[in-house]
């Protein structure tokens, strides 16, 4: 697994193949790992390259502030380490609000935008997310490593339970440090009072809506609206997948993607319903 430095801080990413750059942008509470089901499907065609956020995962906290401006300088950062003058940018949920204000700062660099599972703003967010005592609730669930509590949030909040794996969650577990109860306090304030239409409205890019329709933690009716407000928007709603269509349907996540970023034009961007690749 790779490191660059930024600043007197080191950031874990990992990186498949060689073709058109792909830089993917993992949720809250997640890492570069809720990738790894996609990474190596997305190979053979692209540059693949799925990075930790600032105190998330294997990477250290820095002097970015956790805003979504801030975010979006580490982002532009990183992919400045790596020489990426343009690339297609996916980002899930919380990476996802981050995604978006990267297109909108630096527009130039973004070629084909991935918007999954993402609330773009508080109100279409499940409860859980928005109660005062929610950063005090995930600070001391990490600190004490009580796994039936991380079981609930990962996984009664988030998935469906045939796609439970225990596995997923100790990895989360394992990989608790100070440095990442901190970001996930601190992150959560990313997402308080938040409207981002004003930014969709500014982005000209081809962009990908993916929702899972069982989503708890993000209404997936606020598909819709962002399809509204975008200028050259495509929508898909996945079957029987709440909010980690990465990680729930992976197989048919990938082509999706991929047929997204392949095609020149699709024919339909304004159907309500769920495209044909999501009926399986």
């Amino acid at each position: 697994m790779p490191y660059i430095t930024l600043g007197d801080a080191e950031v874990a990413y990992e990186e498949r193949g060689k073709g058109e750059p792909l830089i993917l942008v993992h949720g809250w509470s997640s890492s570069r790992k809720q990738w790894l089901l996609n990474l190596k499907a997305l190979a053979p065609r692209y540059r693949a390259i799925a990075v930790d956020l600032p105190g998330f995962g294997e990477s250290e906290e820095n002097d970015y502030p956790y805003t979504r401006d801030g975010m979006a300088s580490f982002l532009d950062a990183f992919a400045g380490a790596l020489h990426l003058s343009s690339f297609h940018l996916l980002g899930h949920s919380l990476g996802g609000c981050i995604s978006i204000r990267y297109t909108v700062l630096h527009p130039g660099k973004v070629r084909k935008l991935v918007l999954v599972s993402t609330p773009t703003r508080t109100a279409s967010m499940g409860v859980h997310a928005l109660l005062p005592g929610a950063q005090c609730f995930i600070s001391h669930t990490y600190r004490f490593r009580n796994e039936d509590m991380l079981k609930w949030m990962f996984y009664r909040g988030l998935y469906q339970p045939e796609y439970q794996d225990l596995d997923f969650v100790r990895a989360n577990v394992k990989a608790n440090t100070l440095a990442t109860r901190r970001a996930l306090s601190e992150s959560t304030r990313l997402v308080r009072r938040m409207d981002l239409a004003d930014d969709l409205r500014r982005i000209e890019q081809p962009t990908l809506i993916v929702f899972g329709d069982k989503d708890k933690s993000v209404n997936p009716r606020e598909a819709l609206r962002q399809r509204s407000i975008l200028a050259n928007p495509y929508m898909t709603i996945l079957t029987a997948c709440a909010h980690c269509p990465p990680y729930e349907r992976p197989e048919l996540f990938n082509t999706v993607v991929m047929d997204f970023l392949e095609a020149e034009g699709l024919e339909d961007n304004t159907s309500d319903t769920p495209s044909p690749n999501a009926e399986g």
